[in-house]
């Protein structure tokens, strides 16, 4: 076996269009490697270069370097520094390895473009994956980093190892419309992305990971949902994911955020959650406008949520400033349109996280709320009459004010300091009276009448 040298390019300082020396820049001068079947075709052309053909197996190298190029055939042009290989393609060297049917290498700008069936690997195990692909080499002088790209909507699966995490089989599938990868590992995708990895599947109009630092960022119109026992859903503006040892450990939604799941709808300006064994343990929200915390008969609102639920099922709930909470009043035993609420600077839930076993699917019960601050308290309680009369009314304020439950239902109030308060009884006159004087009208839409408003007396 012999070489035979086709293509030679000069190595050596060059000039800038201000006639200044620039650094140079070492490109591939190609070498071929003749085999007992090889068929070699060489044509001069007027400029003295060659126009080379080769056929029957192809194995060639670049001189000085570890790249390695097999193929079916060849044909190299001199004048233009472009090489074409056809035919079970195959490129190799340090920092990538590529499959495809068919593949240009434009050698004077060290780019090298594959179609057909493209199989891209790097050496740490990321493969991408596509009907084309553009590889452009780290080459001193003309690019520090290797840039790896492909905008006919490939899959890339990361491996873990270029997390320098080889140990953990925990791959991220990412399929967009338009990928490019920069170095060993960041990456750039755009146009209906979809990032897929055992804890979670995202989607979005475009993405960055950096699969070092184990970050992404996904942007316009993203959704993050949870995969799991126990699903949870977060959208917003912005999502950025924070991951440690390829496992989820954190989630942030920016701009009119939203997180959701069968039990808990938590909307706001900024929700952090994070995340413990795939499952979420906290959720944080804040912002200019009040966050809410809406589930099927309660909701609670204030300047910022901090919610504590270990095991996804809620422990404890903090609502911070200006916080009001409102629940459904009891209609088995009451019939009513107004809410029972709570308000305060600052209101604390707790739920009995005893009463159910931890893996029970649904969340465990309302134990006991308390208001610090300027606490008002409004609740209704079941009239003597019947279910369909005017129920009677608790208002109380004070500095606390703690109620408990029980199954369900307010069990006990206790107010301290500044107490003050009214309980109206709807007496049966009085239910009468309201009757005979109401409009068919009224009638119809149920018993109305006023309310105290938060910060009013009754």
């Amino acid at each position: 076996m012999r070489a035979l040298r086709v293509g030679l390019l000069v190595t050596g300082a060059a000039l800038s269009a201000q006639g200044t020396p620039r650094a140079a820049v070492r490109t591939c001068v190609l070498e071929f490697d003749n085999t007992d079947t090889s068929r070699v075709n060489l044509t001069k052309l007027p400029s003295g270069q060659y126009r080379s053909y080769f056929g029957a197996g192809v194995k060639g190298r670049c001189k000085g370097s570890d790249q390695r190029l097999v193929s079916d055939s060849a044909e190299h042009d001199g004048e233009s520094k472009v090489l074409l290989l056809i035919g079970n393609v195959h490129y190799t060297e340090a920092r990538v390895k590529v499959d495809a049917a068919r593949m240009t290498y434009y050698t004077a700008e060290e780019r090298l473009y594959a179609e057909g069936d493209v199989v891209a690997v790097t050496p740490a195990g990321t493969r991408l994956m596509g009907p084309s692909a553009e590889y452009l080499r780290a080459v001193p002088g003309m690019r520090t980093i290797p840039v790896l790209s492909s905008d006919k909507r490939p899959r890339v699966r990361l491996s873990p190892a270029d997390a320098k995490n080889a140990t953990d089989d925990a791959p991220v599938d990412l399929v967009a419309t338009r990928l490019r990868a920069e170095g060993d590992s960041l990456m750039y995708a755009s146009g209906d992305v979809v990032m897929a990895r055992p804890d979670i599947e995202a989607t979005a109009d475009s993405a960055f990971l950096d699969n070092g630092r184990e970050i992404a960022r996904l942007m316009r119109t993203p959704v993050v949902r949870g995969i799991g026992a126990r699903k949870f859903e977060l959208e917003g503006g912005v999502i950025d994911l924070y991951s440690r040892q390829r496992a989820l450990q954190r989630v942030v939604a920016r701009g009119t955020a939203r997180a959701k799941n069968d039990d808990l709808d938590l909307t706001a300006d900024t929700i952090d959650l994070r995340v413990t064994g795939d499952k979420l343990s906290r959720a944080i929200a804040w912002g200019a406008t009040p966050a809410r915390a809406h589930s099927p008969a309660r909701d609670i609102t204030a300047d910022s949520i901090d919610i504590d639920m270990p095991g996804q099922r809620l422990r404890e709930l903090h609502a911070v400033r200006h916080a009001a909470a409102e629940t459904d009043a009891d209609s088995m035993k009451l019939k009513t349109t107004e809410r029972d609420w709570l308000r305060g600077d600052t209101i604390v839930a707790r739920f009995d996280t005893t009463a159910a076993p931890s893996d029970s699917a649904g969340q465990p019960a309302l134990r006991e709320i308390v208001a610090s601050g300027a606490a008002r308290s409004f609740y209704q309680v079941a009239s003597r009459v019947s279910r369909t009369a005017l129920p009677n009314i608790n208002y109380v304020t004070g500095k606390g004010i703690t109620v408990r439950f029980d199954s369900g239902e307010v069990r006990h109030v206790a107010v301290r300091e500044q107490a003050n308060g009214v309980y109206l009884e709807a007496t049966p006159d009085s239910v009468r009276a309201d009757s005979a004087a109401a409009k068919p009208a009224a009638r119809r839409a149920g018993n109305k009448r006023a309310v105290p408003k938060p910060g009013a007396r009754p």
